[in-house]
């Protein structure tokens, strides 16, 4: 027998070691990060895309209910009345103004309405602004410079007291028309005649009480500083009893603030006999948008955000830095665009909106009528991901835009690879060391363990192993291979054997009893207090025969272990399962029914019912029943196990199971009673073939969740 050359092959086999290691560690870490990478872009993704689709849904909603608002404002009689008479008032004013008292008017102008504007280098003065008639000159006298009240409580006057017919019409219906603005959560509320197209009152008694609400205000090289005219104008477009909402412009009486405005015609019998106004603060949009600056609450942690996007590129509702620090975000402004005079005007208007200039193929893609997910550069120069979609409100082109930062979005990527370099800096080392000791021993001269690995192979295993010599690595290569191979046979079929019993027991009985059975037990009684079961009947699962036979086990086994890992999260124990048919209950040996655990449990299965399907694509639904009470449960029998369970809730349960809709959950009242107020739970209903004294009712889900996460 010739000696092993081990010095070369023990270096050989060392570095062979170490390098599969290497290159398989290596390979390993790069594609746990790609795969990693793509999963967290494509979550952030899908959550910005639903995020965008809610905030445009609330915009929209939001609009709708002004709109709505307003119409109904203008079919009241009582607003009708209003406008008529204080328009007949204001008719019959004829009382011209001294040049002393004109003057006063221009100064309050100058004084309260205009520094905005005169700061930023407009050429405006209070004397251009004042109205071009009589009646419109003299209400602002008797309501404004004559008001005792200051500027904010002008509204509190409701009769100037000079015996006009317009004073005493104004006596009458204004506390009427402030409660409405108030109730409406409008900044102000206008009348404007049809026939002389004046503005012949106003709620809060400002510059533009008596003006022409189609050409009020006029301002040369500044056509964002608009008036009423804005909403006026899109009347003509919409039906009658309809409202029109304006985009947003710069207002004067606002101080320079942008608001936006809404407007409906007043008519009375089939006349039109003019129109009503409502002033609507950025403020309100904002609100709409950040769900009252709840970021975190709208899923987009501490950089994300939602603003809508007007149809010239420039913002509608604040952005979140001017938001959160009005200070950072001009120095960002500054720095991004170079133009410092903007930013004062920014500062001075006290709003980046119809100012701040939102420029990328978000925004482009949005407006176009398209939707967009994808990086971008935003509207201060930061790299983020971002969502949008154009918003459907009539007349306007406005765009929701969604994104959220890179770097924060790319947090977890970059968690995830400074672990992987961690333990490859500690693995590395370790995998050296190992080849070595591996090939070390695998090398070392084995002479007498190839006899004693002969006689193992032949099936003596007390065969006991003297000190190793020189050895054949060959000769001790093959007899270890057939050692290897017996015992890996002989261990496998163990395995295999002992996971087909525990696979047959856990398709009869509860995880929990497997073992217990296992250990000889065979008549196992266990009794509780309350639980509540929930009954899933699913629906559209192909049948097992004929070609669909293969994909109906796929189908079925991919259920079943989704349901398995919902058991295991939720705490629910299975009674029985089938492809179409399952009942579970929670609560088993526990203080109390774990209704909330059973309802959460119940929407999981919905949905994940739901993505299944998708994945194979087919439509599956799920319909649930839930019920709780006094159950017994228990297994039975000696040579053939079963598990029963007693009682009321378990057939509740299914009934109510078989009574819902696709994808609705059913319960009865000891279910619904232990909901409480976190959960929404819709009205009480009959339904037919139910027991008379048991009352069902729709659990929709937990409040405040968005409807597509239920």
């Amino acid at each position: 027998m010739r000696p092993a050359h081990n010095a070369g092959l023990r270096h050989r086999l060392s570095l062979t070691l170490v390098g599969v290691a290497l290159v398989s560690v290596l390979l390993l870490s790069a594609v746990n990060y790609t795969f990693a990478r793509f999963l967290i872009d494509d979550s952030v993704k899908g959550l910005l895309e639903s995020i965008r689709d809610g905030r445009i849904q609330a915009l929209q909603n939001g609009v709708d209910r002004v709109e709505s608002r307003v119409s109904t404002y203008a079919a009241d009689p009582s607003v009708v009345a209003a406008l008529t008479d204080l328009a007949a008032g204001f008719e019959q004013l004829d009382t011209e103004l001294t040049p002393q008292q004109l003057d006063g008017l221009s100064q309050i102008y100058d004084d309260e309405f205009l520094p905005p504007f005169v700061a930023a280098g407009v050429d405006i003065t209070g004397a251009q602004l004042l109205p071009s008639s009589t009646a419109g000159r003299y209400v602002q006298q008797q309501y404004i410079a004559d008001n005792p009240n200051g500027f904010d409580d002008r509204d509190l006057l409701d009769d100037a007291g000079d015996g006009s017919v317009y004073s005493t019409a104004h006596a009458t219906y204004h506390p009427m028309l402030r409660e409405l603005m108030r109730n409406g959560g409008f900044a102000d509320l206008f009348l404007v005649d049809a026939d002389s197209g004046q503005v012949v009152y106003s709620v809060k008694k400002r510059n533009d009480l008596g003006t022409d609400g189609s050409t009020w205000p006029e301002v040369a090289d500044f056509p964002n500083i608009r008036g009423i005219g804005s909403a006026l104008d899109q009347l003509s477009g919409v039906a009658a009893g309809d409202a029109a909402l304006s985009d947003a412009v710069f207002y004067i009486p606002s101080a320079g603030a942008p608001v936006v405005f809404a407007a409906a015609a007043v008519r009375s019998g089939s006349n039109v006999v003019g129109a009503i106004v409502t002033e609507i603060p950025i403020s309100s949009l904002n609100a709409l948008m950040t769900a009252g600056n709840d970021w975190e609450l709208l899923g987009l942690e501490k950089t994300g955000e939602a603003y809508v996007v007007g149809g010239d590129g420039t913002l509608r509702s604040e952005s979140r830095v001017w938001i959160d620090d009005r200070e950072a975000y001009l120095r960002q402004f500054v720095d991004q665009y170079d133009d410092q005079a903007r930013a004062d005007l920014i500062a001075t208007v006290g709003s980046p909106v119809l100012l701040q200039p939102v420029d990328n193929a978000a925004v482009s893609a949005a407006l176009g009528g398209d939707e967009f997910v994808g990086t971008v550069t935003n509207y201060l120069g930061t790299q983020t991901l971002a969502a949008s979609a154009p918003a459907q409100i009539s007349g306007l082109n406005w765009s929701v835009i969604v994104e959220q930062d890179t770097s924060e979005t790319s947090s977890a990527l970059n968690s995830l690879l400074r672990a992987i370099l961690v333990v490859l800096a500690i693995l590395l080392p370790m995998i050296a060391a190992i080849g070595w000791l591996l090939a070390r021993t695998l090398t070392r001269p084995a002479e007498k363990l190839v006899a004693a690995a002969a006689r193992i192979a032949d099936g003596q295993l007390d065969t006991n192993v003297d000190d190793l010599g020189r050895n054949e690595l060959g000769d001790l290569g093959r007899q270890l291979e057939g050692v290897a191979r017996q015992l890996e046979s002989k261990e496998q079929a163990i395995l295999d054997e002992e996971q087909h019993i525990i696979d047959m027991l856990s398709a009869a009985l509860p995880d929990r009893l497997v073992d217990r059975v296992r250990r000889g037990e065979h008549a196992i009684e266990d009794i509780f207090d309350t639980a509540t079961a929930i009954a899933i009947t699913i629906e559209g699962i192909p049948g097992a025969g004929g070609a669909d036979q293969d994909l109906a086990l796929e189908i079925t086994e991919r259920l079943l272990d989704e349901a398995d890992a919902l058991m295991q999260r939720f705490g629910i124990e299975r009674v029985r399962r089938s492809s179409g048919s399952q009942l579970y209950l929670a609560g088993l040996d526990c203080d109390d029914a774990k209704t909330n655990n059973a309802a959460a449990f119940a929407f999981a299965a919905i949905t994940t019912v739901a993505e299944v399907g998708a994945e194979f694509g087919q439509a599956f639904t799920a319909r649930v029943g839930m019920s709780a009470g006094n159950v017994a449960t228990g297994v039975l029998g000696n040579a053939q196990l079963s598990f029963g369970v007693w009682g009321d809730p378990p057939g509740t349960a299914v009934t109510l199971a078989s009574l819902a809709q696709p994808g609705q959950v059913l319960a009865d009242a000891s279910v619904t009673e232990q909901l409480g107020s976190d959960w929404d739970i819709g009205p009480l209903e009959e339904f037919p073939g139910l027991a008379d004294d048991i009352a069902a009712r729709v659990v929709n889900g937990p409040i405040g969740a968005p409807r597509a996460q239920r």
